[in-house]
C-alpha cells in the first residue's frame, strides 16, 4: 500500500505517524515545496523576534524520516492530481501513483485587494524563508506597520519591536482582536499593550500603498495616510487548494471532507489548513494535528469518525495571557458571566446551564478545568457563580 502525502507540516506530519503506527510496511512519501524539514509554524514569530534559533524550530530531522522510513521530497512541487489514474503528476513531469492520497497543502498568507500592494518592503509571514526576509530587510530600518490586529498580528508586531522597530498596527475592525475578543475584552487588551509601546490605528480600510521617500505610505478609505519603512500584512490565511483545480475534488473555501476527513473522490483525504470541515476552516495548529490523526486512521482503513475540534487560542505576548476557548459569541439563550478587575478580565458563555465557551485574560490558570467542562458539556448550575 502506497501512502501519498502533499504537505509536510503538522497535518502531513502526523498522518503520516499515525500511518506507520499501524502499519510497518506501507510505503510512504511526503512531498514538500519547502526545504525543511518538520518545523514549528506557531514559533516561527518567535524566531522572527530572534528568541530561539532557526534550529530550535525543526521538530524532526532528517534521522526521524529514517528511522520511520518515511520518504520525504523536499523542494518538490506536485501540480496536480490524476484522480481517475490515482497519480500525482509533479511539476518536473514524474507521476507518482498512490493507494491512499493525503492533501494537506496548509494555506496561504491572505493578502486583502490593496493597490500596489506588491512591492519591495511588503511582507506577509508564514514560512522561516518569510522571516528571514523580513529580518533582512529590517537592518537599519526604523519602522514598521503591521496591516491587521488579530492574534497573529500583535504577535508579529511584537516580535518587530524586539528588532529595534517602532510599530504601529493598523486595524480593519474597530477593535482588537475581533474574532477572539468582544468589546469590552478588546478594550482591556488595547490598553495592556498601549501601556507596552505598541501604538493602535482601528477602523483603517487600506486602498493602496505608495512610496513616499523612504517610507511606504498607506493610504486609508477614510482619506487619513500611516507611513512606515516596511509593512507587514497580517490579515489571516487562504486555504492553498491550488493542487485540486481541473479535478473533481470539491471545494468551497477548503477542500471538502466528510466525518473520515474524505474527499468526494475514492481514496482521496484532505486534513489541515487546506481542509474544510462542516463548513470551517479552522486555521489553527490543534485542528490541523487532531484532523492529520484522523485522516491518517481513516486512510489506512480503520474508520474512526472525526467530529471537529474545540476552537481554542492562546496568546502570551509582552507579559500579556490570553486564552479564548469554545465558541464567545452571543445569541438567544446564552448566558454571560463578566469579571473585570485590573489587568485581568474574564467571561464565561453558557447554555443550558453548560459552558460553551470562556475569555481568560490576565489570568490563565483556570484554562485545563474550563476546556475540560466545555469538551465533556457538563452542567455547571451549581458552581458556575463560583468559576470567575
Amino acid at each position: 500500500m502506497h501512502f501519498v502525502i502533499i504537505g509536510n507540516g503538522v497535518a502531513g506530519i502526523t498522518a503520516a505517524e499515525t500511518i506507520r503506527n499501524l502499519d510497518a510496511d506501507a510505503e510512504i512519501s511526503v512531498i514538500s515545496t519547502e526545504k525543511h524539514f518538520y518545523y514549528s509554524r506557531p514559533r516561527v514569530i518567535e524566531f522572527l523576534g530572534n528568541k530561539i534559533a532557526q534550529e530550535r524550530l525543526i521538530l524532526h530531522n532528517k534521522s526521524w524520516y529514517d528511522e520511520k522510513n518515511i520518504k520525504l521530497s523536499t523542494g518538490a512541487c506536485a501540480s496536480r492530481i490524476d484522480e481517475k489514474q490515482g497519480e500525482v503528476i509533479m511539476e518536473s513531469g514524474e507521476k507518482i501513483k498512490y493507494d491512499r492520497l493525503i492533501i494537506a497543502t496548509g494555506a496561504y498568507s491572505a493578502v486583502p485587494q490593496i493597490e500596489n500592494v506588491c512591492q519591495e518592503g511588503v511582507f506577509t509571514l508564514r514560512t522561516i524563508d518569510d522571516a528571514n526576509g523580513i529580518k533582512e530587510y529590517a537592518k537599519n530600518r526604523k519602522s514598521a506597520l503591521v496591516l491587521g490586529a488579530g492574534l497573529l498580528g500583535i504577535e508579529a508586531a511584537n516580535s518587530l519591536t524586539a528588532l529595534g522597530l517602532e510599530v504601529k498596527v493598523a486595524e480593519i475592525f474597530e477593535r482588537l482582536l475581533p474574532r477572539q475578543l468582544d468589546k469590552q475584552g478588546s478594550m482591556v487588551m488595547q490598553s495592556m499593550l498601549e501601556s507596552k509601546g505598541l501604538s493602535f490605528f482601528l477602523g483603517k480600510a487600506s486602498v493602496s500603498v505608495s512610496k513616499q521617500d523612504k517610507n511606504l505610505a498607506v493610504k486609508c478609505k477614510d482619506g487619513s495616510t500611516m507611513e512606515a519603512e516596511m509593512i507587514l500584512i497580517s490579515a489571516g490565511i487562504k486555504p492553498n487548494t491550488d493542487i485540486i483545480k481541473n479535478t473533481a475534488i470539491q471545494c468551497n473555501r477548503g477542500i471538502k471532507v466528510d466525518n473520515l476527513l474524505k474527499t468526494n473522490c475514492e481514496n482521496i483525504f484532505a486534513a489541515g489548513d487546506c481542509a474544510e470541515y462542516n463548513g470551517t476552516v479552522y486555521g489553527i495548529w490543534p485542528a490541523a494535528k487532531d484532523q492529520g490523526y484522523f485522516a491518517g486512521l481513516n486512510a489506512s482503513g480503520r474508520k474512526t469518525e472525526y467530529v471537529g475540534t474545540l476552537p481554542s487560542v492562546k496568546l502570551k505576548v509582552m507579559g500579556i495571557d490570553f486564552v479564548t476557548l469554545g465558541s464567545i459569541e452571543q445569541g438567544e439563550g446564552v448566558e454571560t458571566i463578566v469579571k473585570q478587575d485590573k489587568g485581568i478580565y474574564k467571561k464565561l458563555c453558557l447554555k443550558d446551564n453548560k459552558l460553551t465557551g470562556a475569555i481568560l485574560l490576565g489570568d490563565t490558570k483556570d484554562t485545563g478545568k474550563l476546556q475540560e467542562m466545555i469538551n465533556k458539556k457538563q452542567d455547571i448550575t451549581f458552581v458556575k457563580d463560583h468559576l470567575v
